[in-house]
């Protein structure tokens, strides 16, 4: 019997490969068509028209690079075309877009930004391991954590006129805390709607949940990963909460709706390429990623530690599939096991972090 070995992305769905790279286009289309309507909402027309112009950037960029990459390396007539399409450039540039914040009102720097950022992105996130399916690092993921320690100053959130001065986060990590993201945010219902500073695609949670319900539906994503993420952010929160202060339902609120979490979990952190081969693999894997990102959160300097904590699970991911590649279907327990043991350190972790002053 001969077995057909094939490089990743593997599914395990009817579902064929291109076939899921549209459902996720088609899912990140409409959260950029809200990212827009919300922009106008928030900063007029020109809001709107910066979010549309970062968007078109990050995308044709993308494409530019995989036109000069296949020249450079002579593939031309169908296998160019075959390979440009293999390599959905259009999914890195949206993905990548919408982790960019506007930039200052009266600046150019963020188109910019966002112009090496796609470069990195397709160049040194994609192209140069050889492409969609080689890569072990989101490509996105590493244009945005490139611009991010290279550019970090010109990733300006405007102000909006008559609501806060800072995100979610931000807010958060300031000397009034808690209190003073309840009094900001109207009781939270302006993080469910998105009437706050923040990158293109974190704030409109509304439509995130509606795109990742689609995705899921649709067999595009692993329900696992996005679903093991938030409810283990939420129980790090909780015993945070519990640990410092005491059981406070609003601080796990704000860390669920909050940031680029739910953006990275659905768009990036399910990226077929870059996460553990099976089920068990990616609940670890989500796991982990949950605990660095709230960490990152509640004891770095960064307000935010989605981008990073994808970047350091990717790399974890070689060491996740050899933990969990020998464990078949017959051993039930040790799948479970694994499992719990891992939410019960990600847990205990953050409890002892919750002393750190």
């Amino acid at each position: 019997m001969k077995f057909k070995f094939t490089v990743s992305p593997n599914y395990n769905a009817k579902s064929s490969t291109q076939t899921i790279m549209y459902d996720v286009m088609f899912a990140l289309a409409f959260v950029s068509v809200c990212a827009i309507v919300l922009q106008y909402s928030l900063y007029g027309m020109a809001g709107a028209i910066r979010a549309i112009v970062i968007l078109a950037i990050c995308v044709l960029t993308c494409h530019l690079v995989d036109v000069i990459w296949l020249k450079l390396n002579k593939i031309t007539g169908k296998d160019f075309f075959a390979t440009i399409k293999t390599n959905v450039p259009t999914i890195t540039g949206i993905i990548l877009a919408l982790t960019l914040p506007l930039g200052s009102l009266d600046s150019m720097a963020i188109y910019y930004v966002a112009f090496i950022g796609s470069i990195a992105a397709e160049l040194f996130g994609k192209l140069i391991f050889g492409g969609f399916g080689y890569n072990i690092f989101n490509p996105a993921g590493v244009g945005r954590a490139f611009v991010l320690i290279a550019f970090g100053k010109y990733l300006v959130i405007p102000a909006i006129d008559g609501l806060a001065k800072a995100s979610p986060l931000t807010t958060l990590q300031g000397e009034n805390g808690l209190s003073a993201v309840s009094q900001t945010f109207d009781n939270y219902t302006s993080l469910l709607f998105g009437v706050h500073q923040g990158a293109l695609g974190e704030t409109v949670v509304i439509a995130l949940i509606i795109a990742a319900i689609y995705l899921i539906a649709r067999n595009a994503i692993d329900w696992v990963i996005p679903v093991t993420t938030m409810i283990t952010v939420g129980l790090c929160a909780m015993v945070y909460s519990m640990v410092s202060t005491g059981f406070d339902l609003n601080f796990i609120i704000i860390h669920l709706l909050s940031g680029g979490l739910i953006f990275g979990a659905v768009f990036m952190l399910t990226d077929p390429v870059t996460n553990p081969l099976n089920r068990q693999g990616k609940i670890i894997y989500a796991i982990i990623f949950a605990l660095l990102t709230f960490l990152i959160r509640a004891k770095a300097s960064l307000p935010e530690g989605v981008v990073f904590s994808i970047l350091i699970c990717n790399m974890l991911v070689p060491m996740i599939d050899r933990f969990t590649a020998n464990v078949t279907d017959k051993d039930v327990n040790k799948k479970v096991i694994s499992i719990l043991v891992t939410l019960v350190i990600a847990l205990a972790t953050t409890m002892l972090f919750s002393f750190v002053a």
